[in-house]
């Protein structure tokens, strides 16, 4: 068996409409996550551009799939099920 954890990947759309909707502030709760629970080795953390996603908004994309309208509260939550659920 393997020591190896898998390393997520979670982008976070910087696009005008998601970026002032609450992705601003979903990045410093995410980053806050990351170092609170030391898994600084374990997150690929990235942004990209807008997806045309927009009404949806705000979007994150955690391992190739797109979560909608994730604000402070349902941030914590998506990275508990689908982050640490995988230590």
């Amino acid at each position: 068996m393997s020591d190896t954890k898998e390393t997520a990947e979670l982008a976070i759309c910087m696009g005008s409409s998601c970026f002032s909707r609450g992705n601003k502030h979903n990045i410093k709760i995410i980053k806050e996550y990351i170092d609170r629970h030391g898994l600084c080795g374990r997150v690929a953390l990235k942004g990209h551009l807008c997806e045309g996603l927009c009404k949806d908004g705000p979007n994150i994309t955690l391992n190739g799939e797109v979560f909608h309208s994730i604000d402070s509260a349902s941030i914590n939550v998506l990275l508990e099920e689908n982050i640490r659920k995988q230590e």
